[in-house]
């Protein structure tokens, strides 16, 4: 059956494996194939995985990185299982593969030669077959050099959809017997993928199975089932060398080959078809792996050679590295220098904040900066993800840029930030409480509900993003200023000031005046040493800290230590808390600019009259020895309801008077704006913005939320309503004015819908409209757009004061 397996390994689509079938005498006999996990319900489980082609292929993914380790470990006579063995992920590439001072890719230089050498040897996925929705669907062929299977443990491992084989290895991720299955009902129509595999030590033959969808009735439940030999035995033959890919011209692909290890090939895979392309290809994969653990290389076998460049491009492979969302939003992915995919999408890291919980474990939260200019994958027409919830990498839950905007109440930032929580660290009881079994989404448990609010909370007090937020929005603010923006909005406002109550009452949190320094330019960033040197709390906790029964209470104070410390891979720095506080309150931490809060929330299981003796430490592997606070006590008191002090509305409406006659009379923020424009050019010499993706001639206005009440319009100049009133003009002026009245109009009827956007969010922090917001702001924009002008220009001709007024008097 040697022959029967290799031709299976060069055929690239389901037509062909169905050939091969078909002239294959063992394989037409439906006694020789075998339902998966030996039961015929098995699609309970098959269908009930990756709810796409993306997300199952990085499951794949994640079960080669398992192999890597696992044969390494045994490499060097370490019992994976063994106390001995490293206990996590990040643990294992240190100690087993190679020391990246915390098991972390991001912490090596890109052109670091290592990278690509180690993928070719050991992490490869190949792509070959159809390029385009026309052409078909492509396959996919995953090769590792691995741990690998003997033939007779097929049936218990690759096969298998309940053994749990690696439960009891602590540095893996593949601990439920998921990732090989869930790939199935994306493979075409047929779910044909082809299994080779062989013991990492060479003791056995290559062993190779087929599975599929079981023939038969269309609308009968589907059966996954593999290719057995009559005897009931998994096929093998023995092959010094595999070559697991081939060329476009048939010729085998010398530059991946295997004495042992496994791959694994899917036929008609349906990863999306806007996913068909190579660089689509790997944006599948972006969304769902924020780190590889170990490095992967990806080859398209489907171009055409070109002699000229050299090497793989010579044979029409074009080969790219692989490291995951964080990598490469950290670096380009371009190597030796070429910086084929563009500048690095990310400004750098943010600690956002961490906390322990009695119950969930401990979660650690961070954030990669964004330039303006989004990669594509990442644009929101693209993808709405922002947050991300991992675990050893692997994504587990997304959340949406209106939960960061609305719930988290960073709305500057929904495409300024990619937050990661890294939920590696909870409790293995937690694991199974809060993430369901499809890992893409938090069951409804109470653990599961308790671990998203203290996300929300952690990610919604971090100084960090509130500070990050700030500077985003002074930059905006800085970009829109015109020196001569405000001069007709500011006469409408005299001549009618119940327009003042569509504005924000308060001067603007952030100002940046014409032509004045930017917020940006004067931040001065806290440099902080790398191992701090002392840790004080604050003066006012000397004689402790009362904290309601109900809700928490924050110790803070001051240290030197950078801002990452907390969160960095290499050589991470801990806070130090007793484990006796740690199993009795939840404890949040944040750390930014010196300022370290640590906020503590009492467990069910904490009584009013409690106290407890408590400390601060930091401490990391290049301090001689921790650093620690004054002893304090928290003291647990009774329950009490927040009072809000609430001033009368006219008392606000004295101070804000008296604020603005200190302020020549601006009691009001105005509004900022820019332009926008089809391709970027310079309205009368003013700087403008190119359209974002997805606009058109029937845009009115981009609006974006800067967050602290301030808004900036970004209104189409381009627009063709806009445009066809000023071809209505024959002078330079008339085309002038139009364009003002058009500029003002949008902004009053835009303030309009902000007005009761804002007065519809009152009651409910969390309005279910907040997922929607942006989609509802653009029509609102587009419908101001189509009649403004209609209005500016035509109402007054069309009512005649004058007339009226004779009219009234007969």
């Amino acid at each position: 059956m040697k022959s029967t397996c290799l031709a299976l390994l060069a055929a690239e689509t389901e037509a062909e494996v169905n050939a091969l079938i078909a002239a294959t005498s063992e394989m037409t006999d439906s006694a020789n194939w075998r339902p998966l996990d030996g039961r015929e319900t098995n699609f309970n489980i098959t269908s009930n995985q990756a709810s796409d082609g993306g997300k199952a292929l990085t499951e794949l993914m994640t079960n080669m990185v398992d192999a890597v380790l696992l044969k390494h470990a045994h490499l060097q006579r370490i019992d994976p299982k063994s106390a001995d063995a490293p206990q996590t992920m990040y643990a294992a590439v240190d100690r087993l593969i190679r020391n990246l001072r915390g098991g972390k890719l991001v912490n090596l230089d890109p052109r670091d030669p290592w990278l690509r050498d180690f993928a070719q040897k050991n992490l490869v996925i190949g792509i070959a077959g159809a390029k385009s929705k026309s052409d078909g669907l492509p396959s996919y062929t995953f090769v590792d050099n691995g741990e690998g299977q003997d033939p007779d443990r097929f049936e218990t491992t690759f096969l298998s959809l309940s053994a749990g084989n690696k439960k009891s290895t602590p540095f893996v991720q593949g601990k439920f017997n998921m990732g090989s299955s869930g790939v199935l009902r994306y493979c075409g129509r047929k779910w044909y993928k082809l299994i080779v595999s062989r013991r990492f030590d060479g003791s056995g033959p290559w062993g190779w199975t087929l599975m599929r969808r079981r023939p038969g009735d269309g609308d009968a439940m589907p059966i996954a089932e593999y290719f057995v030999m009559p005897d009931g035995r998994i096929p093998r033959f023995e092959l010094d060398y595999l070559y697991p890919l081939g060329l476009r011209d048939g010729r085998r692909y010398e530059g991946v080959h295997l004495s042992t290890g496994t791959a694994i090939k899917l036929y008609d895979y349906q990863v999306g078809s806007k996913f068909l392309s190579f660089k689509g290809s790997r944006d599948a994969l972006n969304e769902n792996l924020v780190e590889t653990i170990l490095p992967f290389r990806i080859l398209d076998l489907r171009q055409t050679p070109d002699p000229k460049r050299g090497g793989d491009r010579a044979l029409g492979v074009d080969p790219r590295p692989f490291y995951g969302m964080e990598f490469l939003l950290l670096n380009s992915h371009g190597e030796d220098g070429a910086d084929e995919d563009g500048e690095a999408a990310g400004t750098g890291h943010i600690f956002v904040g961490r906390f322990s919980d009695p119950v969930l474990g401990e979660v650690s939260i961070g954030a990669i900066g964004l330039k303006r200019d989004l990669p594509g994958w990442l644009r929101p027409q693209n993808s709405n993800s922002r947050v991300f919830h991992t675990v050893n990498g692997q994504v587990q839950f997304k959340q949406s840029r209106g939960y960061l905007s609305q719930s988290c109440g960073f709305p500057a930032l929904k495409d300024r930030v990619v937050v990661v929580v890294d939920a590696s660290n909870l409790r293995f009881a937690a694991h199974n409480e809060v993430w369901k079994g499809d890992r893409e989404h938090i069951s409804s448990t109470l653990d599961g509900e308790r671990y998203l609010n203290l996300v929300t909370r952690t990610i919604r007090e971090s100084e960090a993003l509130k500070d990050f937020q700030k500077r985003v929005a002074a930059d905006e603010l800085d970009r829109a200023a015109r020196t001569e923006g405000n001069n007709l909005f500011q006469k409408l406002l005299d001549r009618d000031p119940t327009l003042a109550g569509l504005l924000s009452s308060r001067d603007p949190t952030i100002r940046a005046p014409g032509g004045g320094p930017s917020i940006l330019a004067n931040a001065v960033p806290c440099e902080g040493l790398y191992s701090p040197t002392f840790l004080h709390l604050d003066d006012r906790f000397a004689a402790g800290l009362d904290v309601p029964i109900d809700r928490g209470r924050a110790l803070t104070g001051k240290t030197d230590a950078e801002n990452g410390y907390l969160q960095r891979a290499d050589n991470r720095g801990s806070l130090i808390v007793d484990e006796v506080i740690r199993q009795r309150f939840t404890v949040r931490e944040h750390l930014k600019d010196g300022r370290l809060s640590v906020h503590f929330v009492p467990a069910e299981d904490v009584a009013v009259g409690d106290a407890f003796m408590i400390r601060l430490g930091l401490f990391d592997r290049g301090m001689p020895e921790a650093i620690y606070t004054a002893e304090t006590t928290l003291r647990i008191v009774a329950a009490h309801e927040e009072v809000e002090s609430r001033e009368p509305a006219t008392k606000k409406e004295t101070k804000a008077k008296h604020a603005g006659e200190a302020d020549d009379g601006a009691t009001h923020s105005m509004p900022r704006f820019m332009l926008l424009t089809r391709d970027g050019r310079e309205i009368d010499g003013n700087p403008t913005e190119r359209w974002p993706d997805g606009y058109n001639e029937h845009d009115g206005a981009d609006v974006i939320d800067l967050g602290g009440g301030e808004t900036l319009y970004k209104i189409n100049y381009d627009n063709a309503y806009h445009l066809r009133y000023r071809m209505t003009q024959r002078s330079l002026v008339g085309r002038e004015v139009v364009t003002e009245k058009f500029i003002l109009g949008m902004r009053i009827l835009l303030l309009g819908y902000e007005h009761a956007v804002r007065s519809l969010r009152k009651g409910a922090e969390r309005s279910e409209i907040g997922e929607f917001l942006d989609e509802f702001r653009r029509m609102a924009a587009r419908g101001a757009a189509s009649t403004v002008l209609a209005l500016a220009e035509n109402l007054p001709r069309i009512v005649d004061t004058s007339s009226i007024s004779s009219e009234d008097s007969e």
